[in-house]
Order: structure tokens, then sequence, then C-alpha cells
């Protein structure tokens, strides 16, 4: 599939989701939390935006810096949809805290006052969709950054 309409593909389902499974490990014990998620309407990447509360997840960030995302399109649509997104280390998994550069401009962007906001810039998406195969491509998309 040619970037620009795997890009649009990407963005356009981005924009009918509101959940992502955010996948963290420490000391090999793995954990999954689902997590509200939000983006820069008019932006062009794909940096992603969540206000994790002090806990487990994010003291396995800290220990840790690589995440594994999930999105998915709920099987009762109808779609088989899915989206992997994986980040790794600190320059890609950014805690903004209260005085920081970007904290401001990200705290308009999610949802309810926060103290603390995660900035996860993307290094790989994984795009599964089958509607792709209708097109001719593989039902498997993957943008690498």
């Amino acid at each position: 599939m040619p970037e620009e309409d795997l890009k649009k593909a990407i963005q356009d389902f981005f924009n009918k989701r509101k959940i992502l499974v955010l996948c963290t490990c420490s000391d090999n014990t793995p954990r999954a939390t689902p997590m509200d998620f939000y983006m820069e309407k008019k932006s062009s990447d794909f940096n992603i935006y969540i206000g994790p509360a002090p806990g487990r997840k994010v003291k396995n960030i800290e220990e840790n810096p690589n995440v594994s995302i999930g999105i998915y399109t709920p099987m009762d649509t109808g779609k088989i949809q899915g989206m992997q997104i994986t980040a790794s280390g600190k320059d890609r998994l950014i805690f903004l805290r209260e005085g920081d550069e970007e904290f401001d401009k990200v705290q308009k962007i999610v949802r309810g006052k926060r103290k603390l906001l995660l900035k996860i810039i993307p290094e790989k998406i994984e795009f599964l969709d089958y509607d792709f195969v209708k097109d001719g491509y593989s039902r498997l998309q993957i943008l690498d950054f």
C-alpha cells in the first residue's frame, strides 16, 4: 500500500477510537492497562498522549522504557481491524509534568486536569485490516518511523 494511503487509513482508524491497551513490563511481569488516549487533531504525526495515574505502569516505564500498545475494532462491528504500536526508549516515552515546556499544550489536548502526562512517539505501527485485501493489498501493513 502506498505510504500516504496507509497514513490516511491509520489516521482514520485513530479518529474512530478512544481506548488503547498500554502494555508495560518490569522484572518479567507484564501489565496491560486500558486507557483513554488523545492525539492532536491537526497534526501529521501519530504521537499519542495519555494521562497516567501514578502507579505500576508509570514505574514499569521508568524501569523499562519499552511499550506495546494495542487498539482494536470490537468484533461485533463485523470488521477485523487491529493496531499494534511499538515505542521504546526515553526519547519516545516522554513524561510531562507541570513546568515542562510541552505540558500546557498537551494539557489542552487531554480530557481533565492531569498532574502527569505521557507523550508516546511511535517507532512502528502495524495495522491489520482485512478490508485492505479488497483493494489488492496485504491485510497487514507496517509503518516504520
